[in-house]
This record gives structure tokens, C-alpha cells and sequence, in this order.
């Protein structure tokens, strides 16, 4: 398993009952590849310890229109996977209508 970050711009109108709904989806999907979610938004391991954290950053405006959209609500996870649970992951949002942009990155130290 490695250290991973996925950020997503949702789109700004889904409200808070939306995002939290997604927000959701996606802790749902890493804790299928094998993290648990914690009472406080973070990631822990099957051992209790701290993995990761899940952080919004609420509607921003964005730097260039996007699908037409000129605001994005942002959603960071960190989080520990291995390759094969980010395929998933990145099948369950690309065709999700409320996604506008989204990356993940291997958050390795150097």
C-alpha cells in the first residue's frame, strides 16, 4: 500500500447534503480497499493509527471555467491504497455527474 491524495472540484450547487453524500461514496470506496474510516473524518489503520485525513476546503472560485462552471466546491483525501483500489476509485467518479475535475497522487516522501 502506498500514500495517495485525491482532490475533486464538485460542482458548486450540490448543497451540503450532496457533498457530505459523496464524501461518503469515496470514504465508502477507500474503506473497500482496506482503510477504516475514524469518528473525525480520518483514516485509520486496522491497528487504530492515524493514516490519513479528509478535508474540505469548501467553494472556491476557480482559476478557469471548467465545464462551463466558474466555482467548485474542493474535497482532499489522504489516504494509504494499493494501485489496484485506485482503479475503483477512479471508475466510481469519472462518471459521476457531479465531478467536475478530479486527480489522485502518489504522495511518496522523496
Amino acid at each position: 500500500m502506498h500514500p495517495y491524495e485525491a482532490m475533486f472540484i464538485l460542482q458548486p450547487g450540490l448543497g451540503d447534503e450532496g457533498v457530505n453524500g459523496f464524501m461518503t461514496k469515496v470514504n465508502g470506496l477507500l474503506t473497500e480497499s482496506g482503510a477504516q474510516l475514524g469518528e473525525s473524518g480520518q483514516l485509520v489503520d486496522r491497528k487504530g493509527t492515524v493514516v490519513a485525513t479528509t478535508e474540505g476546503w469548501k467553494t472556491r472560485r476557480l482559476t478557469y471555467p471548467i465545464k462551463g462552471r466558474a466555482e467548485g466546491y474542493y474535497a482532499v483525501f489522504s489516504f494509504q491504497a494499493s494501485p489496484k483500489s485506485l482503479e475503483a476509485l477512479d471508475r466510481a467518479v469519472r462518471y459521476d455527474e457531479n465531478v467536475i475535475r478530479h486527480v489522485v497522487l502518489r504522495t511518496d516522501e522523496a
